[in-house]
C-alpha cells in the first residue's frame, strides 16, 4: 500500500511541475530553439536597449518580413519569429527570463524539463509506446519487489521454525523444507505488460464464438420466456372476458 501511495506522490509532483512547466517558460524555450540567434541581434538593438527603442525596431522589420512584402518561402516563418521576439522583449518577465536564458543556457540533459519539452512535441503514438515502455519496466521493478519481499518474509518465517524442524528431521518427522516449496515463482518477461496485452487479445478472439453463441442462446431464451409470458397473460384474459353460465332457477 505504501508503495502505491509513494508512486502516486510522485505521479501528483511531476504533474504540477509539467503544469508549472507549460506555459511562457516552455514558449521561450522553444522560440529560443527555433530562431537560434540572439534576439537583440535580431532586432538590431543593444541589451539594455529601452521598450520603446525595441518597438521601433520592430516595427520596421515588420514592414520588411511581413508575408505581403517578404517573396521568402519561409517569410511566414520569420514574421512569427520576428513576433515572437518582440513579445518577449516587451515583457518585462519574460525579457528578465530570457537575460536568464542568455547567461545559463537552455535546460540540458541533466534538468526534468529538457526532457519535458521534447514530449511536449510528441505526437500522440510515440507518447503511446513511450508510456507503455515505462509502465513496463515499472510493472518489471515491482513485480521483482514483490517477489523479493515474499521471499523474504517466507525466509524469515523458516528460520523461526528452523530449530523445531530439524528436531522433527532428528526424530525422522517432516523434512526441513526450503523456499521452493512454498510454490514462489521468480517474475518472467511473460508476466509483463506486452505479452499479457498479447494473451488477452488471444484469449478474446479464440473465445469470441463460443462468447457469440453463448449470448445467441441467452437471447433465445429470453424471447422464448417472454413469448411465454404473453401467451399465458392472453389465456387469463381470455378466461375472464368468457360470460358466466346461469344456473336455472327452481
Amino acid at each position: 500500500m505504501a508503495r502505491w501511495l509513494l508512486l502516486l506522490a510522485v505521479g501528483l509532483c511531476v504533474a504540477a511541475g509539467a503544469h508549472a512547466w507549460a506555459t511562457d517558460e516552455m514558449e521561450l524555450f522553444d522560440l529560443v530553439e527555433e530562431v537560434n540567434k540572439n534576439f537583440y541581434e535580431l532586432l538590431g538593438v543593444p541589451q539594455d536597449a529601452e521598450t520603446k527603442e525595441i518597438k521601433k525596431a520592430f516595427r520596421k522589420l515588420s514592414l520588411v518580413t511581413h508575408p505581403d512584402k517578404n517573396d521568402a518561402p519561409d517569410a511566414d516563418v520569420q514574421f512569427r519569429q520576428l513576433v515572437g521576439v518582440y513579445e518577449v522583449l516587451s515583457d518585462a518577465k519574460k525579457r528578465e527570463r530570457y537575460h536568464e536564458v542568455l547567461e545559463f543556457g537552455l535546460p540540458d540533459w541533466r534538468s526534468a524539463v529538457f526532457y519535458f519539452r521534447r514530449v511536449r512535441k510528441m505526437g500522440l503514438l510515440e507518447m503511446a509506446v513511450i508510456l507503455f515502455m515505462i509502465l513496463t519496466v515499472g510493472q518489471y521493478a515491482v513485480l521483482w519487489a514483490s517477489y523479493a519481499e515474499r521471499k523474504y518474509t517466507i525466509e524469515q518465517n523458516l528460520t523461526a521454525k528452523s530449530k523445531k524442524i530439524q528436531k522433527k528431521a532428528k526424530k525422522g518427522g517432516a523434512p526441513e523444507e526450503d523456499v521452493a516449496d512454498f510454490g514462489l515463482e521468480k517474475p518472467s518477461v511473460f508476466h509483463l505488460l506486452p505479452f499479457q496485452s498479447v494473451r488477452f487479445v488471444y484469449l478474446v478472439v479464440t473465445g469470441a464464438p463460443q462468447l457469440y453463441r453463448i449470448a445467441t442462446e441467452l437471447w433465445e431464451e429470453r424471447k422464448r420466456r417472454i413469448q411465454e409470458e404473453e401467451e399465458l397473460a392472453n389465456q387469463e384474459s381470455s378466461e375472464e372476458d368468457e360470460p358466466k353460465e346461469k344456473k336455472p332457477r327452481k
